[in-house]
C-alpha cells in the first residue's frame, strides 16, 4: 500500500510535518509512507496553466493508493496553501485524481481543539462534485495543544492519548483504503 502524507502548509515549522513524519515511521511496517510537502505549488487560479510542479504533484496524488492530509487551522479553515494545493486536484482544473481517492484527515493545532474546524472544511472540500474524495468516515485524530503533545527535541508524538487515537484511526485507514482497492 503507497501512501501520501500531506503537510497542508507552507510553513517553515509545522507540527503537522512532524505528524505526518511520526506516522510515516510509526506504520512503515503496514504501508509505503511519502511524506509530501505544498509549499512549491504555485497558487491556483481558474485560468492558470500546470506546471511541471503542478504535473508532478498530480502525479504523486495519482499514484497513491490513499492520502492523509495533516492540516493547521487558520481562522477556523485551512490553509490558503492546502486549498490551492487541493484546487490543483480537483475536475475544474482539468484534473480527476481525487475521484474516489481515499482520504484521511487529520490535525494538530497550539490550541486545545485539535484542528477541529479545519478538518471539517477540508472533509467538505473533499467531498464537493470537483473533488468527489472518499473520505474515511467516523474517525478524527485531533490533537491540539501542540507544544505538550509532541517531544520538543524529538519531534516525536508523545501524548499516549493520542497515540492511541492514531493507532485507531490509521487501522481504519488502512482497511479503507483495502477496501477501496477491492
Amino acid at each position: 500500500m503507497k501512501l501520501l502524507a500531506i503537510v497542508g502548509t507552507n510553513a517553515d515549522f509545522s507540527f503537522n510535518r512532524l505528524l505526518c513524519q511520526f506516522i510515516a515511521k510509526r506504520f512503515e511496517d503496514k504501508a509505503e509512507i511519502e511524506v509530501a510537502e505544498i509549499g512549491d505549488l504555485p497558487a491556483f487560479y481558474k485560468e492558470g496553466q500546470a506546471d511541471a510542479r503542478v504535473a508532478a504533484w498530480r502525479e504523486k496524488v495519482d499514484q497513491a493508493d490513499g492520502l492523509i492530509i495533516a492540516t493547521p487551522e487558520y481562522d477556523h479553515g485551512i490553509p490558503a496553501a492546502l486549498k490551492s494545493a487541493l484546487e490543483w486536484l480537483g475536475s475544474h482544473a482539468g484534473s480527476k485524481v481525487m475521484a474516489y481517492k481515499p482520504v484521511c484527515v487529520v490535525g494538530v493545532s497550539l490550541g486545545g481543539q485539535g484542528a477541529s474546524r479545519a478538518q471539517e472544511d477540508a472533509r467538505e472540500i473533499l467531498l464537493s462534485p470537483d473533488m468527489t474524495a472518499n473520505v474515511l468516515p467516523g474517525n478524527e485524530l485531533l490533537i491540539g495543544r501542540a507544544y505538550s503533545s509532541f517531544n520538543k527535541d524529538s519531534g516525536e508524538l508523545v501524548d499516549e492519548a493520542s497515540i492511541a487515537q492514531l493507532d485507531k484511526v490509521m487501522a481504519a485507514f488502512f482497511a479503507f483504503v483495502e477496501q477501496a482497492k477491492k
